[in-house]
This record gives structure tokens, C-alpha cells and sequence, in this order.
């Protein structure tokens, strides 16, 4: 018996659309201005001081508690998201599932459910690609597989306000929710057929 542990991932609703409304109306990045994107090392940074414990220093992507790795993946992956205002599917849900190595290297993704939106897909596929290497995950959590669900929301623009730079490349302090419900499912797979917890 064969035992599989995998990690469901149901991304809040907001991390899509949130990236979507930062009004660039292209998929290209401006070369300056309030819709500039982060780059992937920005997005890092920001993410870790994003699940910092207070009174503590920053965490490393090596040092990240179970609960920190949860909410850094979250952040690491909507902080990578792109794609046009114009093209966001006003419902879009999309299933992805990702085969870890113990390092944190992506061995597979595998589309378990489409959008129905080429664009929302391909915007998932690309954040995937670009928060690549995740961080190793903390023994703790015994995973070799996490599935990510991606949904698309409305968000109230009035939440979006000048400030100091989001990740999803706004200018709004507020600019990305990265929320995130976890549960950790165990699996026994035997020819083929699996049951979990």
C-alpha cells in the first residue's frame, strides 16, 4: 500500500480577480508608473514579511513553520499572478495539482479542472512557473502533493487605495487577499484507487 499524503489548497476567491483589477489593461509590464509588476524576488521578500512572527526577524524560505509555508506558498503564488482587466471571466475556477520534490522543486502540474478560460488558465500556469522553486515543505506536513484551487472574484474598488506597493503589482496596500483554507488530506493509494481521511 502505497501511502500518498496531499495538501488541498481552495485559493479564497480573491487572488485572480485582485491581480486582475490592478488596471493594466495588457498583459506586457509597464516600465514604470503605479501598475509596475514585482518581480519574483519582490514577491519573495514581500511574502516573508508577510508571515513573520512578531518580535521575530524575518523568516528564511528554509526556516518557514508549517503554518508560514501554507500562507507563504498562498502569497508566493497570487504575488505571481498576471493577467489583463480586460480578459478576467467574471466566474472562473480552476484545479491545478503539483507534484513536489523534498527540495520544493515542481516535478509535475497537472490541470484538474479548467477555468473555461484559456487566459485564466494560462495566468495560473505562468504564476506557477514563476514562483518556482517553492520553499522545501516542513517535514511536518508530509506532503508530496498540493492541489491549488484558483476562483475569480469581484472586488469593491474603493478597498484598493494608493499606498505603499502590493504584490499583484498594484499600488495598493491592499491590492492581493492571500487567504488561504488548507486541509491536509491523507491518502492510501492501492492499484490505482485511493482513499483519504
Amino acid at each position: 500500500m502505497k501511502k500518498n499524503h496531499r495538501l488541498l489548497i481552495a485559493f479564497s476567491s480573491a487572488l485572480a480577480l485582485l491581480l486582475a483589477l490592478n488596471g493594466c489593461a495588457s498583459d506586457d509590464a509597464a516600465p514604470a508608473g503605479p501598475h509596475v509588476r514585482a518581480t519574483p524576488e519582490q514577491v519573495m521578500n514581500r511574502c516573508l514579511n508577510t508571515v513573520a512572527t512578531q518580535g521575530f526577524g524575518t523568516p528564511t524560505e528554509s526556516t518557514l513553520s508549517s503554518w508560514q509555508w501554507k500562507r507563504y506558498v498562498s502569497c508566493k503564488l497570487g504575488g505571481n499572478m498576471w493577467m489583463s482587466q480586460k480578459k478576467v471571466p467574471p466566474d472562473g475556477d480552476a484545479l491545478v495539482s503539483i507534484r513536489l520534490a523534498s527540495d520544493g522543486s515542481i516535478v509535475s502540474v497537472k490541470l484538474l479542472h479548467s477555468s473555461g478560460n484559456d487566459d485564466l488558465d494560462d495566468a495560473v500556469a505562468r504564476a506557477i512557473d514563476a514562483a518556482s522553486p517553492l520553499p522545501p515543505a516542513p517535514l511536518a506536513l508530509h506532503l508530496s502533493r498540493v492541489d491549488l484551487h484558483f476562483q475569480t472574484a469581484r472586488v469593491n474598488p474603493a478597498f484598493l487605495q494608493g499606498g505603499m506597493p502590493a504584490i499583484g503589482g498594484t499600488n495598493a496596500g491592499g491590492g492581493i487577499h492571500d487567504e488561504t483554507h488548507w486541509r491536509i488530506k491523507n491518502c492510501n493509494i492501492v492499484g490505482g484507487v485511493g482513499a483519504c481521511d
